[in-house]
């Protein structure tokens, strides 16, 4: 199979028009015709995911993160870590891909993972996305889609027994809170809003749809205050979208395309 056609079934599931416009979605360096029989899949790419590649013989990487988001004006071995990664691909071969933002917005993507690893019910997305962007979708798909997502917990529980449940659903050792929150008073948690990565522009979205809690990777230290009524758990960005590499390896697998997620 060709990479363009592993692209292309990626984006049967992340149609790339889903992207927000800072992104840099899609292919990232190599050749779209390249036969391929082996894919890696990781959340960054990074001169380990290189080296393995080389190493093992992948024909592709497919990453959550983009390895480019701003020029290059050089490609060396001796060049910065984005310069070295896009040499040793180049120089073997090997095409790169990132799934982003078009993921995250996606109806089966980065936040509906996250919302069912958490058990949450009742999902629906926490924010639109621009019609424009919408536009020549099919029209039940483009209903699902959006940031971040929204839904129920199957029973209330604490503050802290939410806490404690994020940080066993995500493997996360450090959970940051907003306190003024916790100070004012002891709040039971139901309905809960997420966003993978970093998410705290939509703390307003979750605020406005009666979230009890909002969970992202990364808020921010100033962000954090001002918001008595929702518990904002920050959850670290690598934390709750490290998953995501095995969630693109599925969708190749389904392609019977030999896959490892690093």
């Amino acid at each position: 199979m060709k990479a363009k056609d592993i692209m292309a079934a990626i984006e049967q599931i992340a149609p790339r028009q889903l992207q927000e416009d800072y992104d840099n979605a899609g292919l990232q360096c190599g050749n779209p015709q390249r036969e391929v029989k082996k894919v890696l899949c990781c959340l960054d790419v990074t001169e380990e995911v290189v080296k393995q590649a080389i190493d093992q013989n992948f024909e592709m990487i497919v990453s959550h993160h983009p390895l480019l988001f701003r020029g290059v004006k050089c490609i060396s071995a001796e060049g910065d870590y984005i310069s070295r990664c896009l040499y040793g691909a180049l120089t073997h071969d090997i095409v790169i891909y990132a799934a982003h933002t078009n993921l995250d917005n996606a109806p089966m993507g980065v936040n509906k993972m996250m919302a069912d690893l958490l058990g949450l019910c009742q999902q629906q997305p926490l924010a639109p996305l621009p019609l424009a962007r919408l536009a020549g979708l099919d029209a039940s798909f483009a209903a699902e889609c959006g940031s971040g997502m929204i839904g129920d917990l199957p029973h209330a529980m604490s503050a802290d027994d939410f806490v404690s449940l994020v940080k066993e659903t995500f493997s996360s050792d450090a959970v940051r809170l907003n306190t003024d929150m916790l100070a004012t008073r002891p709040k039971t948690i139901r309905r809960v809003a997420l966003c993978g990565g970093s998410g705290s522009e939509f703390i307003a979205d979750a605020e406005r749809q009666g979230a009890d809690a909002f969970l992202t990777g990364e808020v921010g230290y100033h962000r954090m205050f001002g918001h008595p009524d929702i518990l904002l758990v920050e959850a670290g960005h690598f934390e709750t979208e490290h998953k995501v590499a095995h969630l693109l390896a599925t969708i190749i697998k389904d392609l019977g395309i030999e896959t490892c997620v690093l």
